[in-house]
């Protein structure tokens, strides 16, 4: 803006394709006409004349070298974000159909089923759907007041990385068109509650029911939706070929013991 190039006016992402391309076409110092002719998206060249208005001045030299240093700063850490993703997407790809089974349900993206899958750890050491929510905070605490038990708060107990993510993914699910069941229950919640405590206990019927799902190995269903969710991510990929060696090492680690049955082959 200091450039006088308020890009944001026109375009929701200025770092993204469209922005970047019209960015990086000034600092080489590209015709603007050029510029405006080649923009990769069909629907921001549509507004080439209003972003004509907006450039109303040539780059100096010191804008052009503190504009150049801050994409230089978000191309390192855009770098970065995707080195993460790709870690994650191997240390994940042991739990292929985990991730299958939590990208079924609406509102959740990879990172955050990775972030939940990796949080809660084995989904078979909680017994109970209710013990998994107890365990992320999310189930209400309960005090005693004149001989009364009243439920007060969620407790927040556990990891605030899971709470947050399992939140967030109940907001996507109330910010879809579609009328889910799980929408449905929030509105409900939300007419007798209000909108606050709605979320919360939408966040945590989500979690129980990935929990039940993970038992019992099945993919989410909703009657209300005409179509079961597409599921379609790149950084899902199967498991490679182990050797035997290999699969043993891994059971070893995960704190199983392997013992060889000589009955094998005996006759």
């Amino acid at each position: 803006e200091a450039a006088c190039i308020k890009l944001s006016s026109v375009i929701a992402d200025v770092f993204g394709k469209s922005g970047r391309h019209i960015v990086d076409g000034l600092l080489n110092g590209m015709d603007l006409e050029k510029i405006l002719e080649s923009i990769p998206s069909g629907r921001v060249r549509k507004n080439k004349e209003e972003i004509r208005g907006i450039i109303q001045a040539n780059l100096s030299s010191s804008q052009i070298f503190l504009l150049r240093s801050h994409l230089n700063m978000i191309d390192a850490v855009t770098k970065q974000i995707e080195e993460i993703d790709a870690k994650i997407s191997d240390q994940i790809s042991l739990r292929n159909e985990d991730m299958r089974i939590a990208l079924s349900m609406p509102g959740m993206g990879f990172i955050s089923a990775s972030t939940i899958l990796a949080e809660i750890g084995d989904f078979r050491d909680f017994s109970s759907a209710n013990k998994l929510a107890a365990y992320c905070g999310l189930v209400p605490s309960v005090y005693q007041s004149a001989g009364k038990l009243i439920n007060g708060h969620i407790t927040k107990h556990g990891s605030p990385h899971v709470r947050r993510i399992i939140i967030e993914v109940a907001h996507a699910i109330i910010l879809t068109k579609k009328l889910s069941k799980l929408k449905k229950f929030f509105l409900r919640v939300k007419a007798r509650r209000g909108a606050k405590i709605g979320i919360v206990a939408l966040a945590r019927k989500v979690l129980c029911i990935l929990h039940h799902l993970l038992v019992s190995r099945e993919l989410y269903q909703d009657d209300l939706l005409n179509k079961p969710r597409c599921i379609k991510n790149p950084r899902l990929h199967p498991i490679a070929a182990m050797e035997l060696d290999e699969m043993i090492r891994t059971i070893i680690r995960a704190g199983y013991e392997v013992r060889k049955n000589e009955c094998i082959g005996g006759g």
